[in-house]
C-alpha cells in the first residue's frame, strides 16, 4: 500500500489525469471525441499500457483497459464508459492519494495483531477474503448492509456452522415489514413457513391473530421461519458472536450477487458461496462437500462447531492493493472516508 501511494503521488507531481467531459454512454467502436482524453486517462494509471498501438477510436485494445479500470474500482465490469465509470475517472488524484493513505492506517489496523489465519470482510468491497499470514488466498462475494442499516466493524470468530437453520424474525422487522404484509395477505406466513409463537413460547394460529391491531407498543408475539428454500438465512448460517445481532449467512434471493454494489441487508453479511465457504471451514473436521450437501439435503437443522474456531474481522477498506501490485478503489458507501480523513486515525469496531 505504501508503494501505491508513492505511485499516485507521481501522477499528482506530474499534472495527474485529464476530466473527460459529461456525454452519452461511449460504446466499443465507438468514435466519440472524447475517447483521446480516455486514452489518456487509462494511460495516467497504467490501465492501458504505454507501449500498446492504439488506434483512432474505441478498439478492443481500449476496450480491455477500461475493463481493467472497472474492475479496479468496483464497477459493472461491461466496457460502457457511462455516469458511473466517468465518475469514477473523473475523481482528482489528490483525492485518491487522500484515500489510500486513510487505508495504510486501516491496514495497520488490521495486522498489528497477531492474527496469522483469519476470514476478512471488507464491507465497501463486498466481499469476505480468507487471510493466511497476509496473503489472501481466496476471495468471495458478499452483501452487506445498507447505509440506513449499516453493517458494524468488529472482531469475532465462526464458532459454528448450522445447516437448515430457522429464522427468529427481530421484532424490528417483524413489525415494520411483515406484519403489513400479512394484514395484506393472510396466506403470507403459510407460504413463507412462518410460525408465531407467544411471549410462553406457545404456537399460536396466525388466523386467531388481529394483525391490524397490532403496532410497535402492542406485540406479543415472535415470527420463526422454518428451515427451507424460502428462509431469509438460506441453507447455511455461520455463527460469529457479537454484540450488534450481525449474522452471517445463505440468502435466497441470489440475484443480488450479480449487482456490482451490494448494501442490501439490514446489516448482516449474507453470502454468494455459502457451501464453498462451508466446505472451507470445516475440511480439518473431517467434512467433505458431499456430506454437507446430503446435510442439507436431508432438511434438518444441525449445528456443527469448528474445533478450532476461525477468526473472523469485519473491516473498511475503501483502497487496497493486490498480491501482483494492483490497486483497487471502492465506494465510501457509510461516508466513514469523510471523517477519518481529518485525523487519519484508526477505525474504531463500532457503527
Amino acid at each position: 500500500m505504501i508503494a501505491a501511494v508513492g505511485r499516485y503521488e507521481r501522477i499528482a507531481a506530474s499534472g495527474g489525469w485529464p476530466t473527460i467531459p459529461a456525454g452519452p454512454t461511449i460504446e466499443p467502436g465507438s468514435d466519440d471525441p472524447r475517447v483521446p482524453l480516455l486514452v489518456q486517462r487509462l494511460l495516467a494509471t497504467g490501465d492501458l499500457a504505454n507501449d500498446v498501438p492504439i488506434g483512432a477510436g474505441y478498439d478492443a485494445v481500449v476496450e480491455a483497459a477500461v475493463l481493467k479500470f472497472q474492475s479496479r474500482h468496483g464497477l459493472a465490469v461491461d466496457g460502457l464508459v457511462g455516469k458511473k465509470t466517468l465518475r469514477a475517472m473523473n475523481i482528482p488524484v489528490a483525492t485518491r492519494v487522500a484515500r489510500l493513505r486513510i487505508n495504510v492506517e486501516r491496514l495497520r489496523a488490521v495486522f498489528q495483531a497477531d492474527r496469522e489465519d483469519f476470514l476478512l470482510v471488507n464491507v465497501p468491497a463486498y466481499e469476505i477474503y480468507r487471510v493466511s499470514r497476509g496473503t489472501s488466498v481466496w476471495a468471495e462475494k458478499v452483501i452487506v448492509g445498507e447505509p440506513e442499516t449499516k453493517t458494524p466493524l468488529f472482531e469475532s470468530a465462526v464458532t459454528h456452522v448450522v445447516f437448515n437453520p430457522t429464522w427468529t424474525v427481530p421484532r424490528k422487522i417483524a413489525i415494520e415489514e411483515l406484519v403489513p404484509k400479512i394484514r395484506d395477505d393472510n396466506s403470507f406466513p403459510a407460504r413463507g413457513g412462518y410460525i408465531v409463537v407467544d411471549t410462553e413460547k406457545r404456537s399460536v394460529n396466525p388466523s386467531d391473530i388481529d394483525w391490524a391491531s397490532l403496532h410497535e407498543n402492542n406485540f406479543p408475539y415472535t415470527l420463526i421461519q422454518s428451515p427451507g428454500p424460502m428462509n431469509e438465512l438460506g441453507r447455511i448460517k455461520f455463527l460469529i458472536p457479537n454484540n450488534f445481532g450481525i449474522g452471517m449467512h445463505d440468502t435466497p434471493s441470489r440475484y443480488l450477487f450479480a449487482n456490482a454494489s451490494r448494501a442490501f441487508s439490514h446489516g448482516c453479511i449474507r453470502v454468494a458461496e455459502p457451501v464453498r465457504i462451508a466446505e472451507r471451514l470445516l475440511e480439518t473436521d473431517g467434512w467433505t462437500r458431499e456430506m454437507i450437501e446430503r446435510q442439507i439435503d436431508s432438511g434438518e437443522t444441525h449445528s456443527v462447531a469448528l474445533s478450532a474456531p476461525m477468526p473472523l474481522l469485519v473491516t473498511y477498506l475503501t483502497a487496497r492493493v493486490s498480491q501482483d501490485g494492483t490497486v483497487y478503489f471502492y465506494d465510501d458507501i457509510y461516508d466513514r472516508d469523510v471523517v477519518t480523513q481529518t485525523s487519519l486515525a484508526p477505525e474504531r469496531a463500532a457503527c
